[in-house]
C-alpha cells in the first residue's frame, strides 16, 4: 500500500468514498474544512450515486479542480484556463484507465479492470495517481492549491 493510502486509511474507515477523499485532500492542503463540499462530493460515490456511472475518481477529481479554478461567487472570476484544466484531467484519466483505447470510465468498467467492487484496496493506486495528477495540473496551470477559495 502506498504512503498516501496509509494516510487515508482513517478516513476510509470513517466511510468516505473516493470522490470525497480527493476533495478532502484539497481541503487538507488548504488547511480548511468544508463539510458541505465533502457531502456534495458524496453524490459522486461509486459511479454517481452507485448508478454505475463515471468513476468517482474522475468526477471527484473534476470537482476538486472546479473548486480550485472555477467561479464560485459573485465578484469572483474563474481561472482563465479552468475548462482546459478540467478537460486535461478527464483526458488523462481516460487514457490512464483505458489503456486499451476504451472510452468507458464507468465504475463497472474500472471494477472489472481492478478485479472487483469499489474497494479502496483495489482502487488505492488509482486514487494516488489521480492525486498526483491533480498536483501536476495545478502546477502546470499555476494554480495555488494552498490558497483557500
Amino acid at each position: 500500500m502506498n504512503a498516501l493510502m496509509l494516510e487515508l486509511v482513517p478516513l476510509i474507515r470513517e466511510g468516505y468514498c473516493c470522490s470525497q477523499l480527493l476533495i478532502l485532500l484539497v481541503l487538507r492542503q488548504q488547511g480548511v474544512k468544508n463539510p458541505g463540499l465533502v457531502r456534495a462530493a458524496g453524490g459522486l460515490c461509486h459511479g454517481m450515486g452507485q448508478s454505475g456511472g463515471a468513476c468517482g475518481l474522475l468526477t471527484g477529481g473534476a470537482a476538486a479542480l472546479g473548486y480550485l479554478a472555477c467561479k464560485g461567487a459573485d465578484g469572483e472570476t474563474a481561472h482563465p484556463m479552468a475548462e482546459p484544466l478540467i478537460n486535461d484531467y478527464a483526458v488523462w484519466f481516460t487514457q490512464h484507465v483505458c489503456t486499451g483505447g476504451c472510452r468507458d470510465v464507468s465504475c463497472p468498467s474500472i471494477q472489472e479492470k481492478t478485479g472487483g467492487g469499489a474497494d479502496m484496496a483495489l482502487c488505492g493506486d488509482l486514487l494516488a495517481d489521480c492525486w498526483d495528477k491533480l498536483i501536476d495540473l495545478c502546477a502546470a496551470y499555476e494554480i495555488d492549491m494552498l490558497e483557500p477559495r
